[in-house]
């Protein structure tokens, strides 16, 4: 049995997907139309009020796959006939027979079929010709303009068929006999449809621009519709003489004033006037109803290209749409329904009963199709969520759904993306609505599917929404990373505001209080920086990906040791200050965890952790030591400074009291725990008045006389 695919519709409400707490069970809800239209069915009516219900049986009538069906007309006694883009074929589908291809074209695209009793007309592009194909006998052609593309085919009561063409738009009319004459040229680049209104007048939509043309028993033309639009599309009246119209915009063209569009997609839909499909700018279909007064309003906007219309004897219309092979009712009341959806990027156009109006079929494009529509309700009618990522090999729960009358679920497991032959088989039916315990195997994704199917007597199943509760894996915290700041380096704490504080409300018990998810005020960005000796920062960013709350642990150890330390617990904030004064110099490595404790019960609670790059503790101050020589005719006071772990960072002397005054190293630079320098004076009593002061890289600072007095 065919499987149609269902696609989510822009203007919908949002999935529903609640964790109760960061830590326990999800409830995945799918209640919406927007949640049910991402699913797969096989016969099912979907409204856009969110309910499931078996829908009319549908039948793909080709037993072949072409690539697109461009064109489908429905004659008297029943037989449909489709034209195929990409290898030209017209297709005669009898009831009760396989399809026939009764003609080959020599041109790539049949985009127009229409009947006349016992006449077929198919009209071909590019180098458009309008071939006849009359009982049994072979096709010829029957009408060969000067035009590229011939878009639109339509009979009128007189028996004489009209045909569309383009670049630059025309309008012909041909006998029953091939004697043609030219009856409009409108201003446009193509006719795209042609269609008869309900008195008998020919109807024309064009292309750049998107208007709709009627014309009178003179030929006069008269425009019914300007859109301001790309393309007028499609046309159809009632049998009350109200047209409905539809309108693609191709995305350059300014919203009407007061319109709204809830998601802008960007589509790969067929070309103008109906070309095979390629990708394109942003598009959208706009749907007008005419009222037998020639009064206009526009009644839907939708983020789909709309293909073909067809009005309904209930005064609704049905509309086919692509890039996802929608097909939407839209009702007098202006209520839009989604009857079902294609395993087809578009659906192309309608064929209706030429006795009553209703619809028969449908063709699709990508790939192509000729789907029968049936009378009364499919039974059993299957439909099927689509797959469910926890992100994590999940323990599942209870399955429950609303809803009324005969209706089975299903559900099945799997750890790869898209169901294959190593995912579980369907669980047995559960027939237990208010909950029942899912039987498929932990995994990583999950898929339900419901099964409706026709009572003996009373009304049809209806399926509102259905909720599964599932418990993910408790995801490991990440310390993704850690930064030492230089030494002495510390930040100014920051003013913070957090509008859920409480004064006397201790921070464990207000981070317990905070909702899931939310992991309370952010760590503050780092204040004004300011230096304080025997300080290191350390700085750490670490996530969560179940949003757990976390905090963290600092341990540390010194270079040759394998015992870590207990440094600081029980931090919520990302930065912490070491006092390294308070241990021996050496070179230590800080290990930062981060646990989810806070969210989770103690056997499920989790840490991750991350060291740091090694960190220098000195506290000791270089040791200086200094004489005075004559060298090269002149005293100098010769300096050697010391540091047991640091490199020296500058050296500075002071003559009297004076200011500090930079002196380099002799080899001019200062890299080195070892650094001499050399400092001219005039005299041993001028050296006695000099002060040495030797800064490490540590900060760590020494001050002595250069010259014991």
């Amino acid at each position: 049995m065919t499987r149609f695919r269902l696609f989510a519709t822009a203007l919908l409400a949002f999935a529903i997907a609640v964790p109760i707490a960061a830590s326990g069970p999800v409830f995945w809800t799918v209640a919406t139309s927007a949640d049910l239209l991402k699913g797969t069915s096989d016969g099912v009516f979907i409204s856009l009020s969110g309910t499931v219900t078996a829908g009319p049986p549908l039948t793909n009538r080709l037993t072949s796959t072409p690539a697109q069906i461009w064109s489908l007309a429905q004659s008297s006694d029943g037989t449909l006939w489709a034209g195929t883009g990409g290898d030209g074929h017209v297709l005669r589908l009898r009831n009760g027979q396989p399809e026939e291809s009764v003609f080959d074209a020599t041109e790539a695209n049949v985009f127009a079929v229409t009947t006349s009793g016992s006449r077929v007309y198919a009209a071909t592009s590019p180098d458009g010709k309008v071939y006849v194909i009359e009982n049994n006998t072979p096709a010829r052609v029957f009408f060969d303009p000067q035009e590229k593309y011939i878009w639109a085919l339509a009979v009128d009561r007189d028996g004489r068929l009209w045909v569309g063409a383009g670049n630059p738009a025309v309008i012909y009319r041909v006998t029953q006999d091939g004697t043609s004459s030219v009856v409009y040229h409108p201003p446009a680049a193509h006719v795209v449809t042609l269609a008869m209104d309900n008195d008998g007048r020919m109807l024309a939509g064009t292309e750049s621009p998107g208007r709709l043309y009627r014309f009178d028993a003179s030929d006069k033309p008269f425009v019914v519709l300007d859109t301001g639009l790309a393309e007028l599309r499609a046309v159809s009246s009632d049998a009350s003489g109200v047209l409905f119209a539809a309108a693609v915009a191709k995305g350059e063209e300014s919203a009407a004033a007061g319109e709204t569009t809830s998601v802008a997609v960007t589509l790969a839909a067929a070309p103008t006037s109906g070309t095979p499909p390629a990708s394109g700018p942003t598009r959208r279909g706009v749907l007008y109803r005419i009222a037998a007064d020639g009064t206009w309003e526009e009644i839907w906007n939708t983020p789909d290209v709309i293909y073909d219309v067809a009005a309904q004897s209930d005064g609704s219309v049905l509309v086919a749409s692509g890039p996802d092979g929608r097909l939407y009712k839209v009702d007098k009341n202006l209520d839009v329904a989604l009857l079902t959806g294609v395993d087809a990027k578009q659906i192309t156009r309608f064929a209706s009963s030429p006795r009553g109006g209703a619809l028969t079929a449908f063709a699709t494009a990508g790939p192509g199709r000729v789907i029968a529509v049936g009378t009364g309700e499919q039974s059993p009618a299957r439909y099927t969520s689509n797959v469910r990522d926890t992100h994590s090999v999940a323990t599942w729960g209870l399955i429950r759904w609303d809803g009324s009358g005969p209706i089975t679920l299903s559900t099945r497991s799997g750890n790869t993306e898209r169901p294959d032959d190593s995912w579980s088989a369907w669980s047995a039916p559960y027939t237990h609505h208010e909950g029942e315990a899912i039987a498929s195997p932990p995994a990583r994704y999950v898929q339900w599917r419901a099964v409706l199917t026709k009572p003996a007597s009373g009304p049809s199943a209806v399926l509102t929404g259905v909720t599964l509760a599932y418990l993910p894996r408790n995801s490991r915290p990440v310390v993704a990373s850690v930064t030492i700041h230089p030494p002495g380096v510390v930040f100014q704490r920051p003013y913070v505001s957090d509008e859920s504080a409480i004064a006397g409300l201790d921070e464990a018990t207000a981070d317990a209080r905070r909702p899931p998810g939310d992991s309370g005020p952010a760590t503050p960005a780092p204040g004004r920086r300011m230096l304080q000796k025997g300080l290191q920062t350390i700085a750490w960013k670490a996530d969560d990906d179940d949003d757990d709350h976390l905090t963290y642990a600092l341990q540390y150890r010194r270079e040759g040791e394998s015992e870590w330390h207990d440094l600081k617990s029980g931090l919520t904030d990302s930065i912490f200050v070491w006092d390294t004064t308070t241990v021996a110099d050496g070179r230590y490595v800080v290990r930062v965890r981060a646990s989810d404790s806070p969210s989770n019960a103690a056997e499920r609670a989790l840490v991750g952790d991350r060291e740091s790059d090694p960190i220098e503790v000195d506290n000791t101050p270089p040791a200086i030591t200094s004489e005075v020589a004559r060298q090269n005719g002149g005293m100098h006071l010769l300096v050697h400074v010391q540091d047991a772990r640091s490199p020296i960072q500058k050296v500075e002397y002071s003559v009297n009291g004076g200011a500090w005054q930079l002196v380099y190293p002799v080899d001019g630079l200062a890299d080195s725990p070892d650094e001499r320098y050399d400092i001219p004076v005039a005299n041993d009593a001028a050296a006695a008045q000099i002060i040495i002061r030797a800064t490490d890289q540590l900060l760590n600072v020494v001050s002595q006389p250069a010259v014991d007095k």
